[in-house]
Parts: C-alpha cells; structure tokens; sequence
C-alpha cells in the first residue's frame, strides 16, 4: 500500500513540474530581455556603463527588480547558478542597476542601465563574471490536490539571466588546448581547457575522411565560450547516414588565434548498422 502510494506521489510530482515548466515556457515569451550577455572592458579603478532592455509583451501590468548572482559552467557548458559572491572570480558586488525597481505595463519596454565599478586594487587584474537577474517582483503561489489527497504547492517565481563578463585591458593571453579526443557509441567528445587570462570564444568542429574511399565530410561547427581557469567538453553525433567503415577523424579548437589552432586526430571504426 505504501509503495503504491509512493508511486503517485512521485507521479503528481513529476506532472505538476512539467505544468510547470510548460507554464513557464509560456511565460518566458512574453517578456524579454535584451541583450542575453554583456561585455565589459574596464581597467582598475574605472566604470563602464550598458544597457539592458525589458520589455513586457504580456496581457497585464508586471513589477520588476535588478539583482545579481554568480553562475559557474559544468564540462558540458550547462550554467549553475549561485547566490553573489559565491565564486572566487565574481564581480556581481561591482554592478549596480538604474532603475533597480520597475513597472511595465502591456507593451511597455525599459531600459536599465547596468554600471560596472571595478575596484583599485589587485582583485581587477583578471577576468571576472556574474549574472544580472531581470525578476518579477511578484510572487505567485498555487495549490493543488491530487487524487490521492496529497497537496502540492506551487512557488512559482520567474527570473530572465544576463551574463556579465569583465575582462581587464591587462588580461590580454589568451590559449586553448585539447586535452582529449574519444570515440564512444556513435559520438565523438572533445576535451579542452583555457589556459589563458581571458575567456574563450570557441569554434569547434570535427572533420571525417573515409579511409576506404577518400570522401570527407566535416560536422556541424559548435560554438561556446570557456571560462577562464576551467575545462570543457564539446560533444558532436555522428549521423546513421555515415557508411560503416573506418575513419580518420580530425577535432579542431579555433579560439580566435590566427597563429595557433588546437586539433587532434583518431582513427575510429563505424560498425554496421543493426537489422533491428
């Protein structure tokens, strides 16, 4: 009886988080935030202002606040959010938002201005990165009953994040490198790190030659961003329509340098498909 009631528990749960997100996919398109990321450049001691437009494209009057966060990027470049002042490298105590506190009415937009003030000290001399949080002010709170009386509550609150990156004039090297190239099941994974002072801005592709018949044919190119001091994996799928046989594989890492590119090369073998 226990393991019964247990199993609907864990199904009114997993129902209502899909109503959830799907409520909240909904919602997201009818408010937008733009930019979704912000570049400063500002040397110890200075200030640089940007802006950030909000717009409610909703049905119904919305209260908004500015806040900031700290994120950090897993290998596979999904981002985790942190409360301020989380990470070694934040910068989130250095932003400042105008107005911090807004209302928009259907159709409205406005325009935050967002200021970086960078301290005179040896804290500036590298990268650093935060999140500005665009939130609603409101909070809404649901209830449900399920059949077999168990009582969710909904705290439904919703945010939209803008990444915040500083790059001091000073933090100028800048280096990737290519640490591992695997083949496992149908998916090639590619291994890097950043070695330099500022954040990566990647290109990443892989290009397979036909050992049998010469043909070669590269996959869809990834783009990403590395952060400083941290390692990142870049997966790509070899599609069903690859001809089983055996291949050369080149993975290439371009950074921006016109002078260095990583790559490193494998050879796989793609075996024939299942009859199944």
């Amino acid at each position: 009886m226990n393991k019964r009631n247990n199993n609907r528990t864990r199904r009114m749960v997993a129902l209502m988080l899909l109503m959830t997100l799907i409520f909240f996919d909904a919602f997201s398109q009818k408010i937008s935030t733009s930019p979704t990321r912000l570049n400063f450049k500002v040397s110890p001691g200075g200030s640089q202002r940007a802006i950030i437009t909000v717009t409610n494209n909703a049905d119904k009057r919305h209260d908004f606040n500015v806040d900031f966060g700290d994120f950090d990027a897993s290998r596979e470049g999904k981002s985790k959010f942190l409360e301020k002042g989380v990470l070694p490298r934040s910068c989130a105590d250095w932003l400042s938002a105008s107005p911090s506190l807004f209302s928009l009415e259907p159709g409205e937009a406005q325009r935050v201005e967002l200021t970086m003030d960078v301290p005179q000290d040896s804290a500036a001399f590298i990268a650093r990165w935060a999140v500005a949080y665009i939130q609603l002010a409101e909070e809404r709170r649901g209830q449900q009953e399920g059949n077999d009386g168990l009582i969710i509550n909904l705290n439904q609150s919703y945010r939209f994040g803008v990444y915040v990156f500083q790059t001091p004039p000073n933090a100028t090297y800048a280096k990737g490198e290519l640490i591992d190239f695997k083949y496992d099941n149908d998916q090639l994974k590619l291994r890097l790190r950043n070695l330099g002072e500022t954040f990566l801005k990647c290109n990443s592709y892989a290009e397979l030659t036909n050992l049998q018949t010469g043909e070669v044919s590269r996959l869809k190119a990834r783009n990403f961003t590395v952060l400083p001091a941290s390692n990142r994996d870049v997966s790509f799928i070899i599609p069903k329509s690859y001809k089983p046989g055996t291949y050369s594989v080149l993975g290439v890492l371009d950074y921006g340098n016109r002078d260095e590119i990583e790559a490193a090369e494998i050879e796989i073998t793609i075996p024939p498909k299942s009859n199944e």
